[in-house]
Parts: C-alpha cells; structure tokens; sequence
C-alpha cells in the first residue's frame, strides 16, 4: 500500500512542478482564474482587525495577497510584517480579480514562503527550460518529500481532530451564553473609536481595500463625474475618484 502511495505521489508530483512554476507578480492579471504560485518582493504591509493586505507595489493598486482576520491565528499580522515585509516570497493559491486587481487569499502558512532571491521576469521560450530544470531537481529530491508524506498525513489528521474538539467545544459555550441572563452592563467610559487601530488609509485604495480595513461605510453619498464619499461615525469620511480610487480622507490618521 506505501509503496502504490509513494508511486501515484511520484507521478502528481512531476506533473505538478511543471504546472506550478512561479510566475513574476507583474505577470498575475495574466493568470486571473488560475491556482498557480506568484513570487515577488513584498514592498508594504497593512493590516486592520478585519484584514492584512501584502503588496507588491507601493500603491496596493496592482497584484496583493490577502490574509482575512479568520485566518490571524494561523497567520498573525506580527509575523507577517516581521517575517515578509521587504521579502522576496512565493504566494500560491487561486488568482482572482477584485476590482480589477489580481490578488490571492492566503489562509494557510503553507501558501507564502521566501524565495530567497529577487524574481526574474521569464521569457516564453525560458520556460520550457526553467520546467525541466524544477523537475530534474525534484526528483533528486522525491526520496526527502516521499518520507515527509507519512508525517504530514498523520499531522492533518491530528489538526482535523483538534479541530473538530474546538468547533464542539465553542457550539456548547454559544449555548450556554445564549440561555444565561446576563445582568444589564454598567455604564461603561467612552471607548476609543475603533478606527485608531488600522495602521492607516492610503491615498489610491479601491474600494474593496478600504471596506476591510474599515467596515461597510454608514452612509454613501454619490457625486458628479463619478465621485463618491463614504461616511463613518465620528466624523469620518473617506472620497473616491471615478475610478474608485482613494482620493482623500478625513478623520483618520496619516500613513
């Protein structure tokens, strides 16, 4: 049974290599809709409780991998910052478009990793080449990957448990918050406005950029030539441009 395991891995795996070959960041809108792996030099990192955005250029209007707030306890916005901010990395996942921007959610560690050297855009007629030379060194190292299968299995299956114990245990607390009575709560001193956590607001942000560092905008008022400005409480308000660009804010603090 191992030994037809360690063939059908052998045989995917060979296959794979080719298919997965990193392609250049400046290079991902030409990969929309595919799971493939992206590599490039993280410039800029900015983080909010709702999400982390990664980019690779300093504008954040081109190719970002995102890092929803589900997935912080697997990927920490600390350690993202100290491990990656002004790396070469290699992102994978499946391309999509959000605004006319190429991104790739991370939600596993597994999907970002440094590359270790600055990314070379590739020619057609490399990649032929690159392929069989990612293939020839991944058989020299299958024996190493074939031995780390067992583990790893054996790992998953250890993490579904915990996992499944987790979800148990937080449906039971739900129910037993939900039947407690809960005195009224004291009054409570005035807390400070959520929006002083995000790191900052960036002139150029799309939309979707600025509704997870921020939150769905309490009132949205519409403009000529296809301007537009989102109110917040507190006096908050964020403007687009007709491209749906950042153009200015009020109240928030300075990058």
């Amino acid at each position: 049974m191992r030994s037809l395991l360690a063939l059908v891995i052998l045989l995917v795996a060979r296959v794979a290599v080719a298919a997965d070959e990193p392609i250049p960041w400046e290079e991902a809108d030409k990969h929309v809709g595919e799971e493939a792996t992206v590599e490039g030099r993280v410039v800029d990192i900015h983080c909010s409780p709702l999400s982390c955005l990664l980019a690779f250029e300093p504008s954040f209007n081109r190719f970002t991998a995102v890092v929803q707030a589900q997935s912080f306890d697997k990927l920490p916005p600390d350690d993202l910052k100290a491990r990656f901010h002004g790396k070469v990395v290699r992102v994978h996942g499946r391309i999509t478009s959000r605004d006319s921007k190429p991104e790739i959610t991370l939600e596993s560690p597994d999907q970002i990793a440094l590359a270790g050297g600055t990314p070379k855009p590739r020619a057609t007629a490399e990649r032929g080449t690159d392929a069989a030379r990612a293939e020839a060194d991944t058989m020299e190292r299958m024996a190493d990957v074939l031995e780390r299968v067992a583990d790893l299995t054996e790992r998953m299956a250890a993490v579904q448990e915990r996992m499944e114990t987790l979800l148990a245990q937080m449906e039971q607390r739900e129910s037993e918050l939900a039947a407690a009575q809960a005195p009224p709560p004291a009054p409570e001193t005035p807390q400070r406005p959520a929006y002083e956590t995000l790191r900052s607001l960036k002139r150029g942000m799309s939309r979707s950029d600025v509704e997870r560092l921020v939150g769905t905008p309490d009132q949205v008022e519409n403009g000529g030539q296809g301007w537009t400005t989102w109110y917040y409480g507190g006096g908050r308000s964020v403007s687009f441009d007709g491209r749906g660009r950042v153009q200015a804010f009020v109240g928030f603090p300075s990058p």
